[in-house]
């Protein structure tokens, strides 16, 4: 606790201090505009797996845009697996997002990129037992498209697909698929969100790897239902995360890493 403390407090001051000499309108130069993020959870769900054994996670990045679309988003956040040494995950995306005229009254938006997931320590404190293979990184491919104004005036439907060669783990080929939607509630200020992912493993014994379980599936489903709310210049969210991974013959302990939880989470745009 004293460890993950410190942290924030470290994190909240590099946010305050950096807040404190960026204009609210952004300054582009060269065509390049930068932003950030602090963020703090109650627990790190990574398509409805827990990525810190069900505990707060702080979590922090940085995006650099350019003006043409394209983008380079660096982002940390703590984890634990369990694994000694492991505690940090850091990741990159390069990536490129433009919008165009799906109809005449609607712009849809795209974006297409490959991220990059790391773990410092992983390479030499975890190996896959089924394969010999070492470290838990992994590199995805990822496209989506996001159309507003779907139903509700300010609402958002999105699709999108990622595939990774190796995924987390050394678990060989995965595709994920997921689908969107958020919309304001009324006139309350709060904002709806709910999610679906389709992940698809190579086979059991790697879903056991990324998921645990009791290895009778190679795929699985995710979902989250939620709202959010901004107030002082922060962003709040409420939201029920959870999976469809078989739990049969298993403690209560044993299910939570993907069992169906209520996440808190605070964050800090600057």
């Amino acid at each position: 606790m004293m460890k993950f403390a410190c942290k924030a407090i470290a994190l909240g001051i590099f946010a305050a201090a950096s807040a404190t000499t960026m204009a609210d309108d952004k300054t582009s130069v060269y065509g390049i505009t930068a932003e950030g993020e602090v963020t703090v959870v109650t627990d790190y769900r990574f398509r409805g797996v827990t990525q810190s054994s069900n505990n707060p996670a702080i979590q922090g990045g940085f995006t650099f845009s350019h003006e043409s679309g394209a983008y380079l988003s660096l982002w940390g956040s703590s984890v634990d697996f369990g694994i000694s040494g492991v505690s940090t995950e850091t990741d990159a995306t390069l990536g490129y997002s433009n919008s165009f005229a799906l109809t005449p009254n609607m712009q849809a938006t795209y974006d297409v990129g490959v991220i990059h997931y790391g773990y410092i320590g992983s390479k030499s404190n975890y190996t896959n037992e089924t394969n010999g293979k070492d470290g838990l990184a992994f590199t995805e491919i990822f496209a989506s498209l996001a159309f507003p104004n779907t139903i509700f005036a300010d609402d958002e439907l999105s699709v999108g697909v990622s595939y990774s060669p190796d995924y987390w783990g050394r678990t060989d080929d995965f595709w994920y698929f997921n689908v969107g939607y958020s919309a304001p509630i009324a006139d309350t200020g709060l904002t709806g969100v709910a999610s679906i992912g389709y992940n698809k493993l190579k086979n059991k014994d790697a879903l056991a790897i990324v998921a645990g379980g009791p290895g009778k599936d190679d795929d699985y489903i995710d979902y989250k239902v939620g709202v959010g709310y901004s107030f002082l210049g922060l962003d709040a969210g409420l939201d029920v995360v959870g999976t469809n991974i078989s739990k049969s013959g298993m403690t209560k302990n044993d299910k939570k890493p993907y069992d169906t939880g209520v996440i808190f989470s605070l964050s800090k745009s600057f």
